[in-house]
Parts: structure tokens; sequence; C-alpha cells
């Protein structure tokens, strides 16, 4: 079964731009998402340390690290 992409959310870091504040952006949605669609708040780091977080019905949050 494929599962369908619901959003995707993406934050840019510019010369102007603190590097770790947008992370910090990133991370604080990373979490937002997966709690709100069941993750445990107490294993939320060793998701984001994973880059994923997911259910048994497919649903996933992940977090990508890439250059642009």
């Amino acid at each position: 079964m494929d599962t369908p992409i619901l959003s995707i959310e993406s934050f840019g870091i510019f010369e102007e731009q603190l590097s770790q504040e947008v992370v910090d952006q990133a991370e604080k949605l990373f979490k937002d998402k997966a709690i709100e669609n069941g993750a445990n708040e107490d294993d939320i780091d060793d998701d984001i340390e994973n880059g994923y977080y997911s259910r048994r019905d497919g649903y996933t949050v992940s977090i990508v690290w890439s250059d642009i």
C-alpha cells in the first residue's frame, strides 16, 4: 500500500540567519507533529536522532537535513 504525502515543510538557512534558530524551529515542528499523532513525549528526542517517527498505520514524520 502506498502512503500519500500529506505535507512537506522546508526550512532554508541563509547567511543572515543563525542556523541553530532554524534547526530549533524544524525540530519543534517535528516534535509537535509527532506528538499530535501519537508519539511518546519521553521518546521524542530519540525519534529526532533517528530522523523519523512512525505509526503502525504508515503515518510517518521525518526530519531530513540537507544542503540547499
